[in-house]
């Protein structure tokens, strides 16, 4: 696979957005949270990924939401 930015050896992949990354494109993402939430019990579960490979064009962001009601 190829790096989507310069087309050289891909070492990995954006946790965010999947792009193939060479060593020079790839970095280091400290912590990812990623949750779900199941609507029918209403319970929520999450797991920590540490040293994470992230592109430079992914914009992470904390969104929260609170149901109406």
């Amino acid at each position: 696979m190829k790096c989507w930015f310069c087309e050289e050896e891909a070492r990995g992949t954006c946790a965010a957005c999947g792009r193939a990354l060479c060593h020079h494109h790839a970095h280091i993402h400290d912590e990812m949270t990623l949750a779900k939430s199941d609507t029918s019990t209403g319970y929520s579960s999450y797991y920590n990924v540490y040293g994470a490979l992230k592109c430079s064009e992914c914009k992470l962001e904390w969104r929260s939401y609170k149901p109406h009601g």
